[in-house]
């Protein structure tokens, strides 16, 4: 049975009862989301304990009480990755609860967020409180995660507490930080652009839809001149298109009352 340590105050810390589940044996495995956690420069991998999977230079720094927003810790591949997390939660207030706005299972309503990990999880699917764990306390891999508040849809690192890894930081101090103040307004903003980008995006895909559906109409149409019908089928031959790929027939132009009315008085 694992040995408990009861509560002891730290450099003016409160640190709570460890429950030291989590083995003292480590192995080679799945590299850790976090820049600079591999096992060497050019290693693909990185320590992590054998029982949860969590990465050991992660867990010392969360035994350390280190919690930090900065997604520019985490590898080049993963920040994307991050920014359309936290895009999906209410950030408010550090003593408020963040309310998850993403994906709700049906029937449970039990709050899911994608992700295939490899070597940590063979699940695609997990709770956003666990991945906000990641993303803040460390690749803990799949240690527990509680939240104070009792709120299931939570995703407040402030309310989270790493399970089973000997962690315990009294929260006052996390809100008192000025350092992590920084961060969080730093998070917002590159939240506020993260959404600007894809609305972009979103709004050129229209674009282009609304274009091929012009063109579509434009080789399709048998009114239309030749000349501007074999012009835009050389220009799709040009770019790799064919009209055949392009789209669906075009739609007919909707009658007006007065166009039917003065149809039948002819």
């Amino acid at each position: 049975m694992p040995e408990s340590q009861p509560s002891k105050k730290v450099g003016g810390h409160t640190y709570g009862r460890r429950n030291l589940i989590l083995s003292n044996t480590a192995e080679e495995g799945s590299l850790c989301i976090y820049s600079g956690h591999s096992i060497g420069r050019f290693s693909s991998t990185s320590m992590r304990y054998d029982s949860h999977q969590a990465c050991v230079r992660c867990v010392a720094a969360a035994r350390e009480g280190r919690m930090s927003f900065n997604i520019d810790r985490l590898l080049k591949k993963e920040r994307k990755r991050a920014l359309k997390f936290w895009s999906k939660v209410d950030i408010g207030q550090p003593d408020e609860c963040w309310e998850w706005q993403g994906y709700k299972g049906k029937g449970n309503g039990m709050p899911q967020f994608p992700w295939r990990r490899p070597g940590i999880s063979t699940s695609t699917q997990h709770h956003p409180q666990r991945v906000a764990m990641w993303f803040t306390w460390g690749d803990l891999g799949y240690t527990g995660v509680k939240s104070t508040c009792g709120n299931k849809y939570c995703c407040n690192p402030f309310h989270l507490i790493p399970q089973k890894i000997g962690v315990f930081v009294d929260c006052d101090s996390y809100l008192e930080s000025f350092e992590l103040a920084c961060e969080l307004h730093t998070l917002k903003q590159q939240i506020a652009e993260y959404n600007l980008e894809q609305a972009v995006k979103e709004q050129e895909k229209l674009f282009s839809q609304q274009e091929l559906e012009d063109r579509s109409n434009l080789l399709f149409e048998p009114d239309s001149n030749f000349s501007d019908r074999f012009n835009a089928v050389v220009e799709d031959m040009l770019s790799g298109r064919h009209p055949s790929q392009s789209f669906t027939s075009p739609k007919k132009p909707a009658v007006d009352d007065e166009d039917e009315n003065s149809t039948e008085n002819f």
